[in-house]
């Protein structure tokens, strides 16, 4: 029998990881986007560092493995952190950002767990900044007087994804409030479903969504319905979202809608600069809360993997809204003001 020197074991045993991520398809991936700002409201003053700006920073985990018969099992695995401190982002979840296992085929795709909403599918790509974390078209995600049913995860979702057929794709959830109660009303709240219908061909892309949640115990319920549409012109990319916001039952019958109007202008292949506008418009009686804003964000990348950006962003709420952009809550009727210049490294 061969013997094996001290060097080659060590070698071998370090190599055993490696080999086993190629055999079952594992990717690890993650991305890092700090920045340096500076915010003003009123009176309030913030300098810092800050972070996930074009994108929220994470370490992840993806894989799939073949079932054959054009089958396979996939699972997604990601975790939000602030890399300014190595904190954990979403309230310290150890994958908060998606944790979800599924099987896909010729006739779809279905997921289990921590997912992105369906109406997050459909209306976050239709915003030229890409809905950066401190830009005004976040105001579509905004929760004033009224409060939407557009949040970006769910816990507990069963996802399924269609397959792409003459350019359009669906996209449909249910996800469990998992509330213990002695009623059907009560158990059922946090329960929520959402549709979303995709389409892309050449230059066109567009998309349709509504979603609903049960947000409490005795039934109230709040939905949002929404579209987004884009052209790509080559050097000019437009873009267009809107959503709109109803409550009924216990928590209301306010109605809130948002619109995104921004484009994405191509100046070189490094260069971009991408403009947004945004307005929120409550009908919630003398409570509404209403909102318009500006973002303009300059990118270069210096490779496929990094990008350096500066960015603008300026928030005007009107008497009885306070929305925020940044880490600073204004007071209400105060506008919010953000500059910041970063960078973002994918690996």
């Amino acid at each position: 029998m061969q013997r094996l020197s001290a060097p080659a074991l060590m070698a071998a045993a370090l190599a055993a990881p490696a080999l086993a991520l190629a055999q079952s398809n594992v990717t690890v991936y993650g991305l890092i986007d700090l920045n340096v700002s500076y915010e003003k409201s009123g009176v309030q003053r913030y300098e810092g560092v800050g972070h996930g700006e074009l994108n929220g920073s994470r370490l992840g985990f993806r894989g799939t493995e073949d079932l054959g018969n054009a089958g396979k099992a996939l699972f997604v695995l990601e975790s939000g952190f602030d890399p300014s401190t190595g904190l954990a982002e979403q309230g310290g979840r150890q994958f908060g950002r998606q944790s979800f296992v599924g099987l896909e085929n010729g006739l779809g795709r279905i997921t289990l767990g921590r997912q992105y909403s369906p109406a997050f599918t459909a209306l976050d790509p239709f915003d030229a900044t890409g809905n950066a974390d401190r830009s005004a078209g976040l105001l579509i995600r905004k929760a004033g007087a009224v409060k939407p049913a557009y949040e970006v995860r769910f816990d507990n979702m069963i996802k399924y994804r269609s397959p792409k057929l003459a350019g359009v794709e669906l996209e449909a959830g249910y996800w469990f409030g998992e509330k213990a109660a002695a009623t059907s009303t009560a158990r059922k709240e946090g329960d929520g479903h959402g549709i979303t219908l995709l389409y892309a061909n050449a230059a066109f892309a567009g998309a349709l969504t509504t979603q609903g949640v049960q947000r409490d115990a005795t039934g109230g319920k709040v939905r949002t319905d929404g579209f987004g549409v884009s052209y790509d012109f080559g050097i000019v990319k437009p873009y267009f979202a809107w959503s709109q916001d109803k409550e009924s039952g216990t928590v209301g019958s306010g109605k809130a809608r948002t619109w995104d109007l921004s484009a994405e202008i191509r100046l070189s292949a490094a260069d971009t600069v991408a403009i947004s506008y945004a307005d929120r418009d409550e009908s919630d009686g003398a409570a509404s809360e209403d909102a318009s804003g500006w973002s303009a964000y300059y990118m270069r990348s210096l490779s496929k993997r990094t990008t350096l950006y500066a960015g603008y962003s300026h928030l005007g709420n009107e008497d009885g809204a306070n929305y925020a952009i940044g880490n600073l809550t204004p007071a209400a009727g105060d506008s919010h003001r953000v500059m910041m210049a970063g960078m973002r490294h994918r690996f």
